[in-house]
């Protein structure tokens, strides 16, 4: 072999090892490649689904909203509870104001601090149906009745609805009458003026009843319930009534107007009286 075919079979070697080489590296890039797509899709499927245009707030919202609204419900069971308790106290005859504290052990209740803080700064003082009365600094609440019937004496109750009946200020209810003194006898009073014909039950359609127990008034007091009643073209009894004009006729007045003097007053002690004496009246 000469120099000339050693020379062509040594650089078609070497172009074949680079060719191998070359397809080696191509063949290992490829797999990398591969082998890192597979890698990104396997975390874009771990990885979590975007919320575009949700935010995580509006997301939880719902469950935020009926975790509020049950913890708004609890707070005012928790109040009813409490307002009851007191009742219970007041018509067993113990009248004496007590703590926030005394109330909630009494009452065997298990209250969170926020909703304790809420009570005592907020529900209980504003409440029309809990007398606050402070004690050394200290807060008390009591049972405040509907009606002033200390006694618990059928002629306290007859006074009582005379002296409404006199100020025009409306019929009291069997309900008012039950939360101020023990139901029993409560009832028994009420039995024996109806019997003596001394006061007359009114028995209201029980749509009305169911109509106005689904009407919630809480937080309002008696100006923003009439300020609203207002608005909606409506009043109660007398008061707040629209005035009526009337354009009636005055009856005339019948019969002459007798002849006096009006004038030359300055002269009216020389005039003479010249008639007969039988015209004088």
């Amino acid at each position: 072999m000469n120099s000339a075919s050693a020379a062509l079979f040594e650089e078609h070697a070497n172009f074949r090892r680079r060719e191998a080489d070359a397809a080696s590296f191509l063949g290992s890039s490829a797999k990398r490649k591969k082998t890192e797509k597979s890698s990104s899709s396997s975390q874009k499927t771990n990885r979590p689904k975007s919320t575009f245009g949700r935010s995580k707030t509006s997301t939880c919202f719902p469950n935020d909203y009926h975790t509020s609204s049950s913890s708004s419900q609890s707070r005012f069971l928790i109040l009813a509870k409490i307002v009851e308790k007191l009742k219970d106290c007041f018509l067993g005859g113990t009248t004496d104001a007590i703590a926030l504290d005394e109330i909630i052990q009494e009452s065997e209740l298990i209250i969170e601090s926020s909703d304790k803080h809420w009570l005592a700064s907020e529900a209980l003082l504003s409440n029309e149906k809990i007398d606050v009365k402070k004690v050394e600094g200290i807060n008390k609440f009591v049972y405040k009745s509907p009606l002033n019937l200390k006694d618990g004496k059928k002629q306290t109750l007859l006074n009582l609805l005379k002296n409404r009946h006199e100020k025009c200020e409306g019929a009291v209810t069997i309900d008012d009458v039950r939360d101020t003194i023990s139901r029993e006898k409560a009832d028994k009073i009420i039995e024996n003026l109806i019997k003596d014909g001394q006061v007359v039950k009114l028995k209201v359609h029980p749509d009305f009843t169911e109509s106005w127990r689904k009407t919630s008034v809480e937080g309002l007091d008696d100006k923003k319930i009439w300020e609203f009643l207002d608005k909606q073209g409506y009043y109660g009894l007398m008061k707040n009534t629209p005035r009526q004009s009337h354009l009636t006729n005055k009856p005339r007045r019948g019969g002459r107007r007798p002849d006096t003097m009006k004038h030359n007053q300055h002269v009216a002690h020389k005039l003479e009286d010249y008639s007969e004496p039988s015209a004088k009246k």
